[in-house]
């Protein structure tokens, strides 16, 4: 849920951070965004293959590389401001699709596994509504942010990591747990 929480609503920022601040095409405003989902689709299939050997620690991983990406989002945009700022900030946001791409899908396998098979149904039903309740309160959470575009996207983008970075406390908080059950069990 925090995870949803911050990187769904970093679409919702940048394409208006372009469009109303920059003046961009909605069309060129969206190909920025494809940095993002080409870097989720390039590590999904790796993160697949590699998740029951890797385990939470590879989320964890994925969620240290959103974190880096986001971060380097704004000062890219500021640094390459006007029309060549789409540039800029697709850059870092591949970074976070990588991230992504070792998150959502290696997340979901983790978490299923937990789950007896008769239960699968309830629990994916479960996991799906705690990350549209997530995705819902990033973007309430980004969109109060007002003023100057630039400004805006500074706070949005801020909120943002601060849900990815929540994400990555409980992420950390899980490999912990996890090791520490398997010490007493072995």
């Amino acid at each position: 849920m925090l995870y949803f929480g911050g990187f769904t609503a970093i679409f919702f920022i940048i394409t208006q951070y372009l469009q109303e601040g920059l003046h961009y095409s909605a069309l060129r405003a969206g190909w920025v965004s494809a940095a993002f989902a080409l870097g989720s689709a390039l590590s999904a299939a790796l993160g697949g293959r590699v998740v029951a050997r890797f385990g939470r620690p590879l989320v964890v991983f994925g969620l240290v590389l959103v974190t880096l990406g986001l971060g380097a989002t704004e000062p890219a945009a500021r640094l390459v401001s006007g029309q060549n700022a789409a540039w800029a900030i697709a850059a870092p946001l591949f970074v976070a699709g990588v991230g992504n791409g070792l998150i959502v899908s290696p997340n979901q396998t983790l978490t299923l596994s937990a789950v007896p098979v008769a239960e699968a149904g309830v629990a994916a039903g479960v996991l799906q509504m705690g990350q549209r309740i997530g995705a819902s309160v990033g973007i309430a959470a980004v969109g109060s942010a007002h003023g100057i575009y630039a400004a805006s996207f500074q706070q949005a983008l801020l909120v943002n990591i601060m849900f990815v970075l929540a994400a990555l406390a409980a992420g950390i908080a899980d490999v912990f747990v996890e090791r520490r059950a398997d010490r007493r069990s072995g």
